[in-house]
């Protein structure tokens, strides 16, 4: 029979123990943060939940002209994106179009809910929304972005991790 001071001890133990379990868990391999080198673009963070893929980038200071490029690799098996989106600070028009490639136009796909949101005035970054439903209810998703900023001189282009390339896949949590 144990004595009263030793069951706490145990059960102290054996919380501590399922405390850890739990940070340690998949689900938090649905929302993953990627660094970038660049010098405007320096981190994007994806998060694949259950209803949606939603991926922040931090831009840097950005300015009406410049323009940002998210392709979605949904099929491990295309090497290659098989959706991407353009997003236009303080505009609206958006899209999510389905493509074969990085060089490919796309086209349109029906995507209610789809969400985009960036603001000169406002954070320096750029985020898309995209319900899964919209893109093929993917178990797993990796991105690509490419900003463009329109200055003076020659353009700025800096692509995330780096040209027609892409950050490590990102698990449905």
């Amino acid at each position: 029979m144990m004595t009263r001071p030793l069951t706490r001890a145990v059960a102290t133990g054996a919380l501590a123990l399922v405390a850890a379990a739990a940070a340690l868990t998949p689900a938090a391999a649905d929302e993953v943060e990627f660094r970038d080198k660049g010098g405007h673009l320096t981190k994007v963070k994806v998060s694949h939940t259950n209803d949606r893929v939603v991926v922040k980038s931090h831009v840097g200071k950005m300015d009406i002209g410049d323009y940002f490029t998210f392709w979605l690799d949904t099929d491990s098996d295309n090497p290659g994106p098989e959706f991407k989106t353009e997003v236009y600070p303080n505009s609206d028009g958006l899209a999510v179009l389905r493509v074969d490639n990085f060089r490919d136009r796309g086209h349109e796909v029906r995507c209610d809910g789809f969400r985009a949101a960036a603001d000169v005035y406002g954070p320096r970054t750029v985020t898309i929304s995209v319900p899964r439903s919209c893109i093929g209810d993917p178990d797993r998703v990796r991105v690509s972005v490419r900003a463009y900023y329109d200055v003076a001189g020659p353009n700025v282009v800096d692509w995330g991790p780096a040209k027609r390339a892409f950050f490590g896949w990102v698990w449905r949590g």
